[in-house]
């Protein structure tokens, strides 16, 4: 296999990716074409296409390396409870909020959510077992998106409010939010 190729190939998409986030920055995102992309990153609509389908296939790539990034951040804290992968989630995003507001921008924070739920599994099997994942498999859809669609949808009021809570007060308001006997 040509190693070389393969470091080119991903340095490409890389440069795709970051186009994109730069064309989302002045135009919606439905409003982007792939022309605009390849211009951006100074590479050819052949070289686009060989690398990807659509623009779409250029975000799932994003949204895929970025959960990435954020489970292999989780297991190198050795994250193990839920409170504590809340809080590194939000931490991940806080981090990244420029990112965050783009795509608030362009709508495309419900497409970020898909990608969460998918991730999800990972994360439960990882904390638990690949047994317990079997063991539930009936719920756990249900439980994962349950939890999942609550986080996201904080993750979403908070990017509205241009997040100006930190993450931390954030989640500590939240816990004690739903350890009180008043609410």
């Amino acid at each position: 296999m040509n190693t070389t190729n393969g470091r080119i190939a991903e340095k490409s998409r890389q440069k795709i990716v970051n186009a994109l986030l730069v064309v989302m920055q002045q135009y919606d995102y439905k409003e982007i074409t792939i022309t605009q992309i390849a211009q951006e990153a100074k590479l050819s609509r052949k070289t686009f296409y060989r690398l990807f389908g659509d623009k779409e296939a250029v975000l799932s790539y994003l949204f895929e390396s970025l959960y990435t990034e954020c489970f292999t951040r989780m297991k190198a804290q050795g994250t193990q409870h839920y409170w504590d992968i809340v809080q590194c989630y939000f931490d991940f995003w806080e981090e990244r909020k420029a990112l965050l507001q783009i795509f608030g921008k362009s709508k495309l924070l419900p497409v970020l959510f898909d990608g969460a739920y998918r991730y999800s599994f990972n994360i439960f099997e990882y904390i638990r077992s690949r047994e317990t994942v079997r063991q539930f498999s009936a719920q756990l859809p249900y439980l994962l998106a349950y939890s999942v669609g609550g986080m996201h949808s904080m993750l979403q009021k908070w990017v509205e409010n241009d997040m100006t809570v930190p993450s931390r007060v954030l989640i500590g308001q939240l816990k004690e939010g739903f350890s009180s006997r008043e609410l």
